[in-house]
């Protein structure tokens, strides 16, 4: 049995105006409810696993509740700067998804390029902003996501020095989950179920597997 993660941004209609690139990661109910589904139709075969990126408040009243529905249970990555923000998640959105079985886990402050950041702002970024986030769930952070997918030898560096247990990218494919960083693959607004189903089963024409493992080897060194 292997591993795929799905992970997702917005659910629904967006109830802000959203940055360039942004729009397509905000997907419907339905594929989500079709991911469940699928999920389960190859339980024996794929380990399915979800998480959420960025803290919108549709992880919330949408994300979490279908998800816990099904029996599972999500990871969700929150910005610290943020929290308690118009439309993102608040203190007592984190505590109720927690109390729903989700667990908590940090996204960085600003949702900035860690590799392009000097070193001060980086702290700021991956160690000040566990803390923050801790100091809200009430527990320790262990996992971390890396906005953007953009990491570098550096960035993996500096997370790993700070203690977190588990990295995750956007990479795609299938994930290994002693790998660092963990692969995830984001749903887009342009996805079916039919692609979904490719996702989950590891269905990938073997070049482009190649060439995500170059990129993934390539990114880890520089």
């Amino acid at each position: 049995m292997y591993t795929a993660i799905l992970n997702l941004h917005g659910l629904g209609r967006p109830p802000r105006p959203l940055p360039d690139g942004e729009a397509r990661y905000w997907v419907g109910p339905d594929l989500l409810a079709a991911a469940i589904e699928l999920a389960a139709r190859h339980r024996d075969e794929v380990r399915t696993l979800f998480t959420f990126d960025d803290g919108n408040r549709s992880d919330l009243e949408i994300g979490a509740p279908m998800l816990a529905a099904a029996g599972h249970q999500a990871t969700i990555f929150v910005l610290a700067d943020r929290i308690d923000a118009p439309h993102y998640l608040s203190r007592d959105d984190i505590s109720a998804l927690q109390a729903m079985g989700h667990a908590i886990g940090s996204h960085g402050a600003a949702h900035l390029d860690w590799t392009a950041q000097d070193a001060t702002t980086l702290e700021r970024e991956i160690g000040d902003a566990r803390a923050r986030i801790e100091t809200v769930a009430g527990r320790s952070v262990t996992e971390a996501a890396i906005p953007f997918g953009r990491y570098n030898a550096r960035v993996l560096k500096a997370l790993r020095q700070a203690g977190f247990s588990r990295v995750y990218s956007s990479d795609g494919g299938v994930a290994r989950m002693g790998a660092w960083p963990v692969a995830r693959t984001s749903l887009t607004d342009e996805m079916t179920p039919a692609s979904l189903e490719a996702i989950i089963t590891g269905r990938e024409a073997p070049m482009r597997r190649w060439r995500r493992r170059l990129s993934i080897a390539v990114k880890s060194r520089i």
